[in-house]
């Protein structure tokens, strides 16, 4: 089940309106986020994600293991950014799944996309294995698990550790 389809009604302005009044656009959008918004948990938000985000990863291994230039092992990057909509609506999650050929380096990653939190996955085509290596969240968000590393699961708080002590790519190979 779609878990949008209860807001449709909300969410959702008939086409024949919009056509007859260009401006219904803006009202509509406007309209939305004048309305108390209901609340969901981040465990509502966390489950409704997960098998999308399970499903796109699968996409992007799918699409590496038919890449004839690729070799037997490869990369996914999971780019996850959040984002404001429209002006008001905060804390957009959006993901972008990326297949690479070679390893990134997660200081390259980190350099070019400081606002994004990032997952890699290692793909061996032969043995059909997708290996997590690491997660990495944006700088301000390290900072925040390192001073309530109790707070946080162990593996997280070591990647980031790792990371600032220049040594996670090198931790991940030694891994295998």
């Amino acid at each position: 089940m779609n878990p949008l389809k209860k807001y449709e009604k909300l969410l959702l302005t008939p086409k024949d309106q919009v056509n007859k009044n260009p401006a219904n656009v803006g009202k509509a959008a406007y309209d939305i986020l004048s309305k108390a918004q209901s609340t969901q948990t981040v465990e509502e938000t966390i489950e409704a994600m997960t098998s999308k985000y399970y499903e796109k990863l699968m996409e992007a291994v799918e699409e590496g293991c038919k890449a004839s230039n690729y070799p037997p092992v490869f990369y996914v990057v999971v780019e996850r950014k959040k984002e404001t909509l429209m002006g008001n609506v905060n804390n957009v999650l959006k993901h972008k799944y990326l297949t690479c050929p070679f390893k990134p380096k997660s200081k390259t990653l980190r350099e070019e996309c400081p606002n994004s939190d990032f997952d890699l996955y290692e793909v061996n085509k032969h043995k059909a294995e997708v290996t997590l290596l690491y997660t990495l969240p944006t700088r301000q968000d390290s900072r925040t698990i390192q001073k309530n590393a109790h707070l946080y699961d162990r593996q997280l708080v070591k990647w980031i550790e790792d990371y600032n002590s220049g040594v996670l790519d090198q931790t991940c190979e030694a891994r295998k």
